[in-house]
């Protein structure tokens, strides 16, 4: 074969595998499921979803920009660890989300969509990544929050109520 037909047979195989990943279909909660626990393993950039100490739904989120160092003060773009109680938020410049920390504020940080159409400081997130959903996870680019699609957002903050356990491991 000639070098240039390997390396468009490449790039094709390469598109086929990103057109599968966007579209593939991701398990999802079934529309009365509660969850009572949120655990976050930053190392594997992973949000795991517990009821009653069973795991009921795994999914892949983006961290901090800043590496998997632990939040020392507001503003390092690093995410917490350590174990806190979620509070949804209604208001907000993302799609949904559940506010970290005691009293529903750890440092500013969020478990949060990829944003809305009202909010224009995150215009990159919204307009660029918004439209490739999962490839957000590719990287970490929050300044320390937890994000996952709008999809998965939804079905969290469906299943758990205030004051849902958060614990944040590295």
């Amino acid at each position: 074969m000639r070098k240039s037909t390997i390396f468009w047979l490449s790039i094709l195989i390469v598109f086929l595998g990103l057109i599968i990943y966007y579209f593939y279909p991701e398990s999802k909660l079934k529309d009365d499921q509660k969850a009572d626990k949120i655990i976050i393993n930053k190392a594997n950039h992973e949000l795991l979803l517990y009821y009653k100490e069973e795991l009921i739904a795994t999914y892949k989120v983006s961290l901090g920009r800043n590496g998997l160092n632990k939040k020392t003060k507001e503003g390092d773009s690093l995410t917490p660890e350590g174990r806190f109680k979620g509070k949804k938020k209604t208001q907000t410049q993302y799609h949904k989300a559940i506010a970290v920390g005691e009293w529903g504020d750890c440092c500013g940080v969020l478990i949060h969509g990829l944003g809305n159409e009202y909010s224009p400081e995150i215009f990159h997130v919204k307009i660029i990544m918004g439209r490739f959903k999962r490839f957000h996870r590719w990287y970490d680019w929050t300044k320390g929050c937890i994000a996952l699609t709008n999809d998965e957002i939804d079905e969290i903050y469906k299943a758990v109520n205030n004051n849902v356990i958060i614990e944040i491991n590295p």
